[in-house]
């Protein structure tokens, strides 16, 4: 068997390739026929050794290669001598014996990846793509049935808004939810006595609602941050930051340039870059440099606020408006220039 286990969703991808494992290991034996191989530096006939052993008293040996497809990566500009060096690896996973189980695991990998294309003639790729937002709550929802745990809709709200989306962190959190609580139904007393509140990944989830217009998460997320004390400086700061990533991303496409132009010019993770690109798909160059001046004209506010100057506003006041403002619909010049005209007339 030869498998690419592929994608950023690592919590899914863990939990298929465990339950690959366990389904090759009938009598406990394939925990002493396993090798994990690192794929940052492993080479073709390291591979091919651990890969074309016997298993030893057992039906199966399991080979785990971590990274190889992310070494060649185009991103990382690899040479073309250790591209070469692997010119074999087809060759190898066709003559693979029946008793091998060959197991790739790699973050997210495209078609051109020259390990990736290799596999996928002698293997099979299954992909692990990260879930949507929206999908989050569906799959918390499902996961928490298949413990038994009965929680009503606005304790699941809670937990997410509480922990964030990152699956390994929610998955703990029912799982410490279920040695509380057991078969009894799960509400926001609950939720709100167990889970911690991750800082971090609320404010994170707070600033991508803003700049995709999502009002309700937005106002909901920007109560919560403020009641566990974040101050209105850092919450400004992180939307001001937001939205000057989208109004880079936004002119970087009207350039038709690469989500990879837009990384480098950011400067940020491919995760980060990618999300501003699809933030910046509700904005144009107009409207992205219009939101950037209201973040700076609600900072101007509260700085007036704790000076006493005119145009004073209270922080907590400005940031609602603030978030009001953008996450309303993010309008065009063409459409804003009709309605001036229809009341001109």
């Amino acid at each position: 068997m030869i498998q690419l286990f592929t994608g950023e969703n690592s919590f899914t991808r863990q939990e298929a390739y465990d339950a690959l494992r366990a389904s090759h290991d009938t009598d406990g034996s394939l925990a002493t026929n396993t090798v994990t191989l690192n794929g940052k530096t492993l080479k073709l006939p390291e591979l091919e050794a651990a890969a074309m052993a016997v298993p030893f008293l057992a039906d199966y040996r399991l080979v785990r290669v971590d990274g190889l497809c992310d070494r060649f990566a185009a991103r990382t500009g690899r040479r073309r001598a250790d591209v070469a060096a692997w010119d074999g690896l087809l060759d190898l996973l066709q003559a693979l014996p029946d008793t091998t189980l060959l197991i790739f695991i790699d973050g997210k990998t495209t078609n051109r990846n020259p390990i990736r294309e290799m596999i996928a003639q002698a293997g099979h790729v299954r992909e692990f793509p990260p879930l949507r937002e929206r999908d989050v709550e569906s799959w918390l929802h499902d996961r928490a049935r298949a413990l038994g745990l009965h929680l009503t809709p606005g304790a699941e709200r809670l937990l997410i808004t509480r922990v964030g989306h990152d699956l390994w962190t929610l998955a703990s959190e029912l799982q410490k939810i279920q040695i509380y609580a057991g078969d009894a139904t799960v509400d926001e007393a609950v939720v709100q006595s167990l889970a911690p509140v991750n800082h971090e990944a609320n404010i994170f989830q707070f600033v991508d609602a803003v700049a995709e217009g999502r009002t309700t998460q937005a106002m909901q997320s920007l109560a919560a941050l403020r009641q566990a004390g974040e101050t209105p400086q850092r919450i400004l700061n992180m939307i001001a930051r937001q939205i000057r990533m989208v109004a880079v991303a936004r002119e970087l496409l009207d350039q038709g340039r690469s989500e990879d132009d837009i990384r480098q010019a950011l400067g940020a993770h491919p995760f980060v870059a990618r999300r501003a690109a699809n933030q910046a798909r509700r904005y144009n160059q107009a409207t992205a440099d219009a939101a950037l001046r209201r973040v700076l004209d609600c900072d101007l506010a509260i700085q007036n606020y704790r000076h006493d100057r005119p145009g004073a506003m209270r922080d907590d006041q400005a940031l609602e408006l603030l978030v009001a403002d953008l996450t309303g619909p993010a309008r065009r010049p063409a459409t804003a220039s009709r309605e001036t005209s229809r009341q001109r007339s």
